[in-house]
């Protein structure tokens, strides 16, 4: 086989796009729905306001050990990276705003910093790569044991702007797990 461009397109075929994908909140704890009643009905429309994301990375951090002069390399700890910046447009209902404050709340309140113990202030996010003719998902990952640990929408408000509001949430969770059952499921 000749290395031009059309084989190896036909070979390969279409590359995955990193602006393909769709956002899951796959449970939101129970608590939040006292401050934020629309809860459930929000965590189903969440995709639609998400404008960036990410696709979690898989990392063992490596342990050298010197021997006689010369070093070999061993598996060590996970070193996956396990924080991130979402980003979303809100709208005038603030949902967006509201749903994701209602679960910065579980982390610690405006009032007193009270945080919410343990699972009950945990959430899942589920991140789909979807193909290109953005009907089946391609690769699946599960963000386990989510929080929030900033909230910010402030772009800063001017009278002469001409931006839209949006909001980033920096989301860390406990651990991401690859779930093939999805892939070749419709996004």
């Amino acid at each position: 086989m000749s290395l031009s461009c059309q084989n190896i397109h036909a070979t390969i075929g279409d590359y995955q796009r990193n602006y393909l994908y769709k956002l899951y909140i796959e449970q939101v704890p129970p608590v939040i729905i006292a401050s934020f009643p629309q809860a459930l009905n929000f965590q189903k429309q969440v995709d639609i306001y998400n404008t960036k994301a990410v696709f979690p990375n898989r990392k063992t951090k490596p342990i050298t050990i010197n021997w006689c002069g010369e070093f070999f390399v061993i598996p060590g700890v996970d070193d996956s990276t396990r924080q991130s910046d979402f980003e979303f447009v809100d709208d005038e209902s603030m949902n967006v705003y509201d749903f994701f404050m209602a679960l910065k709340d579980l982390t610690g309140n405006e009032e007193n910093q009270a945080a919410v113990y343990g699972i009950q202030s945990k959430f899942n996010i589920g991140v789909a790569k979807v193909s290109v003719n953005k009907s089946t998902i391609t690769a699946y990952r599960r963000l386990v044991g989510c929080r929030i640990y900033e909230l910010d929408s402030g772009e800063g408000l001017s009278k002469d702007g001409e931006n839209i509001t949006k909001v980033k949430v920096n989301i860390a969770w406990d651990r991401n797990v690859e779930d093939k059952t999805f892939r070749g499921k419709e996004a």
